[in-house]
């Protein structure tokens, strides 16, 4: 019987739009980079733009997805409201078979967005509302939603709002309950910077497995060798990624530097530490060792950055998983 995952982030609608430099130097926007903005601000470019394409995104929701097109049952867990762009990205994620869980909020913000700008050179500019996203909270999280799952997949981003944080404990004493092992991603290294006594405090005891770069492990870690680490907590798994140079798994065998694939040419990271924890987690729900299913994450990683997106196809993630 195939095993299933439960995963809970920031529920964040990508709207994609080609745009010249004239365009975003008079929205006063930064080439290459991510600016977090008010509704206001949002609203009005969103008034002003083509959208050529959207996809339900967010880091959690993108692993899931990916998950789900590999093969596996896979939910989602997010707060999106009850407006247009709330409807797409549940219609969105239920397209790839992902099962959005949440009641949408009939009230308060709306639904979170990131518009990408892709300029005429390829690069990409985005601007994210968070919206309704950060209002999460603990009566979001029904202990049906539990039943039959093996792993909870927990967005550190989500840390950043005190009901989603409510939330979360609350996922954690359910699936504590239940035996299902806890997996964490560390999102952002200012985030690990921010609440790192919580984050440690946390893997004293609730987390399985832990996700992250090489600058969100400093953040946590500082110098501390990520063996010695492990020595000392409950947490069984620590997976570092370090881009080209592969990832560092860490459990009770040791650990261990698994290589990166080689690609000719990258043309956008967005997504790789997405994609890698869905080929990870893919490979580890089919019962492989934790190192085999770094393998396997690390050549899902190496497709995405080959494209432009966070999202790969059903056809090549079908194609991989067989």
């Amino acid at each position: 019987m195939n095993k299933k995952i439960l995963g809970m982030g920031n529920a964040v609608l990508d709207i994609v739009s080609s745009v010249s430099d004239d365009f975003l130097a008079s929205a006063n926007l930064t080439k290459g980079a991510m600016t977090l903005v008010d509704q206001n601000v949002s609203d009005k470019i969103l008034k002003e733009i083509n959208p050529i394409k959207k996809d339900s995104g967010g880091s959690v929701a993108n692993t899931m997805v990916g998950i789900s097109l590999l093969g596996l049952n896979s939910f989602f867990c997010g707060k999106v409201r009850d407006d247009e762009l709330g409807d797409e990205f549940i219609s969105d994620m239920e397209k790839t078979k992902t099962k959005f869980l949440c009641k949408q909020s009939t009230q308060g913000l709306p639904t979170a967005r990131c518009i990408v700008f892709v300029s005429p050179d390829g690069e990409r500019s985005m601007q994210t509302f968070l919206g309704a996203s950060t209002t999460l909270g603990k009566e979001d999280i029904k202990p049906d939603f539990f039943n039959d799952i093996d792993y909870l997949l927990i967005e550190g981003y989500l840390w950043s709002s005190e009901s989603a944080r409510e939330a979360i404990y609350k996922a954690i004493e359910i699936a504590k309950i239940k035996k299902i092992k806890i997996v964490f991603s560390l999102s952002d290294p200012n985030l690990v910077k921010m609440y790192r006594d919580d984050f440690l405090k946390l893997l004293k005891s609730e987390i399985n497995i832990l996700i992250g770069n090489e600058h969100e492990f400093k953040e946590l870690l500082g110098n501390d060798n990520l063996l010695n680490f492990l020595k000392t907590q409950t947490v069984e798994i620590l997976l570092k990624t370090m881009g080209d140079k592969g990832v560092e798994v860490v459990d009770s065998e040791g650990s261990e530097i698994i290589p990166s694939f080689q690609v000719e040419s990258v043309l956008d990271t967005t997504g790789a530490g997405d994609m890698f924890a869905a080929g990870f987690l893919y490979k580890l729900l089919k019962g492989e060792s934790p190192k085999k299913s770094a393998l396997f994450g690390c050549k899902v990683a190496s497709l995405i950055i080959q494209q432009y997106g966070a999202r790969l196809t059903e056809e090549t993630l079908s194609n991989l998983a067989n």
